[in-house]
């Protein structure tokens, strides 16, 4: 038998099992005949795991039973927190799948909040009479020259990073806050920070001094908390926009799903201004490393999360993840999205086609 033919002809229990797994994982009750129905399934998918193993030996094949046969494991035999399993599938899988499902609104942050800065940065660069509007003359030498760059300097590095990660912690949760109570509070967010960035951009450059100056002490710890704060603005976004359109889902429901992912998404970037504080307190201050040193740390710092939550979070998604915070029980079973949306419970069938020249038993 082909591979093909092996899984036309049992895909309808591996749904079936996945099915009821996850419904145990959501502590949904299953009746009697459920249960038993769940064993018998259970010692169906592990054999079909072994045989897809020595015979077949598709990876994508294994992994999706892998899948099944481990959340129908935990179903039977009850599940022990195993917290540097949840850790992996947090990093590996939920985070940047939550961030990937969040992309449209992440494009609208993004331009809420670089945009503004990358525009106005070029406005007070070409017409710096208008920079006068928003510094006043007297202070844009005292702060270009003295407090910009103590600021980074002023205070011991532990004490930096302290202050530096909690201040970014309550920016990104006001952002989200505010962008969930109706997106345009948290539209205005994005773009007051991004236009206070922007000011600052714009002084550096009619001095000449952007290269050699701002970002030497922005870029390094800059990028990732910056994009930092912008994930999470655009998660607060599509949970207010939930608000207006929560598309077939009830209100309710709808605000349930996207509330859990969007939790998901503050979570993974606690982590991101957690890395994003000791670049800032220990290295973009450091007077012992060279500029080229603390620019290429804060690049790959940013390259290193544009891959983990856009390349992994769109794989992610293809191959189930959802985001959402109940994927962190050992019970869950991604949904295979390449499978039909499953109905109500029905007995498992066999194609007759299938079954008629099959050379294998189902079970």
């Amino acid at each position: 038998m082909d591979v093909d033919r092996f899984i036309a002809l049992n895909d309808p229990v591996w749904q079936r099992t996945a099915e009821l797994a996850r419904r145990a994982g959501r502590r949904r009750d299953l009746s009697g005949a459920e249960i038993d129905e769940l064993l018998l399934r259970y010692q169906d998918v592990t054999l079909h795991l072994s045989q897809a193993r020595t015979t077949y030996r598709d990876p994508a094949l294994i992994r999706r039973l892998s899948t099944v046969v481990a959340a129908s494991h935990a179903a039977v035999h009850g599940a022990r927190v195993a917290r540097l399993a949840t850790l992996r599938r947090f990093l590996g899988s939920t985070f940047p799948a939550a961030v990937w499902t969040c992309r449209r609104q992440l494009v609208w942050a993004t331009a809420l909040f670089w945009g503004t800065g990358i525009v106005l940065a070029l406005v007070f660069w070409r017409a710096p009479d208008r920079l006068d509007l928003v510094i006043p003359e007297s202070y844009q030498d005292i702060y270009a020259e003295e407090d910009f760059v103590d600021y980074y300097s002023e205070n011991p590095s532990v004490v930096f990073f302290s202050r530096v990660t909690t201040n970014n912690l309550q920016v990104s949760v006001l952002a989200y806050g505010l962008g969930a109570l109706a997106v345009i509070p948290g539209a205005l967010i994005l773009f007051e920070n991004g236009a206070a960035l922007g000011v600052v951009a714009g002084l550096f450059l009619q001095r000449d001094e952007f290269w050699s100056v701002f970002v030497v002490y922005v870029l390094p710890h800059g990028l990732l908390e910056l994009t930092a704060i912008t994930v999470a603005g655009a998660a607060g976004l599509r949970v207010g926009w939930t608000l207006f359109a929560p598309g077939d889902r009830s209100r309710p429901e709808a605000l349930g799903d996207e509330g859990r992912r969007s939790v998901t998404i503050v979570l993974g970037t606690a982590l991101a201004f957690l890395a994003a504080g000791l670049i800032e307190g220990f290295v973009t201050g450091s007077p012992a490393l060279p500029a080229a040193l603390k620019i290429t740390v804060g690049v790959v710092a940013w390259l290193a999360y544009l891959a983990w939550i856009l390349g992994r979070g769109r794989r992610a998604v293809a191959e189930g993840w959802t985001g959402a915070l109940e994927e962190l029980r050992p019970t869950w079973a991604p949904i295979d999205p390449l499978a039909p949306p499953t109905g109500p419970a029905r007995p498992v069938e066999v194609p007759a086609a299938l079954a008629g020249g099959a050379t294998e038993s189902a079970y």
